[in-house]
């Protein structure tokens, strides 16, 4: 790939930009050397065969948005939206977009958008996970519906593009005694939080943003409004994750009955550092200092299984089905938004079903015997 002034006979000059497509050589004349020079850049960002795509698609009319002005455009007119998932956004368009920033939208293809899934998954030697693709790829298939919408493109072509499968950590479901094996190891101090935690499903989140005034002993009730978000300036709070995660939850009032409703929040650490002088319980400091150590002591007294701090919200909707609590039910304790996101997650701890599958395969079975 190269450019070259060049000079007809009648003196006047031209720029020549040279390159190669599967070894075979070839050229695109320019009589304005800057277009020359923005060719060669998208030579060099896209390759010769994209270039020479875009660039009849360019002739053949006005040039539009590329990808990058059009995901600019997009997020500085997004709404509803918190100020970190706006941050992130801008991070992806300025950070993970490579060479489709630089394609215009008329001419983005599902094959531009496969090479670009590919090329994450490689990156550097040192791909990226699964799930980040997909966030990547899923925040570019918004943004680009949203140009449908307005009529800048007739398809998405993200649509048509698969994505690469990836593994969920598994959930840990503790069972009772299990837990009790764990709440032991736990300082006294934090008990009444794991309590809390595991008997309400609710967030950490949204657990640690409780003040008093939310909790209503008498009713036995918590009314969940807010909930810890990371923002720009620290951490701030926030609405909660989905509108039906703003909700009124039942308690049983041993849980509420240990509670401390002395300070501003419910839960606080035990000391007050100089960076923390309100005392809000964070999960950066709380895992390695109390969570971490105390699954190692719970292991050593039988426990085999290693929990995480969020599987206690999962510990509590598998209590509940196993108690007979109907879906719907567990959905408005843990403040699902849909159905379908409580039946994904749970629904396979119910086995009454697959017993009676079994029961019924079985007695058709012995038939062939």
């Amino acid at each position: 790939m190269s450019t070259r002034i060049r000079t007809r006979t009648d003196g006047t000059s031209y720029t020549q930009v040279r390159y190669r497509i599967g070894g075979q050589a070839g050229s695109v004349s320019f009589n304005d050397h800057a277009e020359a020079l923005q060719f060669d850049a998208l030579i060099a960002k896209v390759g010769p065969r994209k270039a020479l795509e875009i660039s009849r698609i360019v002739i053949a009319q006005e040039r539009g948005l590329t990808v990058g002005e059009w995901l600019k455009h997009h997020n500085d007119h997004l709404t509803g939206i918190e100020a970190a998932t706006l941050k992130k956004y801008r991070s992806y368009t300025d950070n993970d977009m490579d060479a489709l920033a630089y394609i215009p939208l008329l001419a983005l293809t599902p094959d531009d958008v496969s090479a670009w899934v590919n090329g994450m998954r490689g990156r550097n030697g040192d791909p990226l996970s699964g799930k980040t693709v997909q966030n990547k790829h899923g925040y570019l298939a918004g943004a680009l519906a949203a140009a449908v919408e307005r009529g800048h493109l007739q398809s998405n072509p993200c649509e048509s593009v698969r994505l690469p499968r990836w593994d969920r950590q598994e959930m840990c479901f503790l069972e009772p005694d299990e837990y009790q094996i764990l709440r032991a190891a736990v300082t006294e101090y934090w008990r009444p939080l794991l309590d809390f935690l595991v008997v309400s499903g609710c967030r950490w989140g949204e657990a640690t943003a409780l003040r008093p005034a939310d909790v209503d002993r008498a009713a036995g009730t918590v009314r969940i409004t807010k909930s810890w978000k990371k923002g720009d300036q620290g951490w701030e709070l926030g609405v909660p994750k989905t509108r039906k995660s703003v909700r009124t939850i039942n308690v049983d009032n041993l849980v509420l009955e240990q509670l401390d409703y002395t300070h501003e929040f419910l839960f606080t650490n035990s000391g007050r550092g100089r960076r923390n002088t309100s005392g809000v319980v964070r999960i950066h400091s709380f895992h390695p200092n109390v969570w971490a150590p105390a699954v190692v002591r719970a292991k050593a007294a039988g426990l085999s299984k290693s929990p995480r701090v969020h599987d206690l919200r999962h510990t509590c909707a598998s209590w509940l089905i196993h108690a007979g609590r109907p879906l719907p039910a567990v959905q408005e304790q843990l403040g699902h938004e849909s159905i379908q996101t409580t039946i994904g997650s749970y629904y396979h701890l119910n086995r009454d079903s697959g017993k009676d599958n079994a029961g019924v395969l079985g007695r058709l079975i012995t038939g062939f015997r």
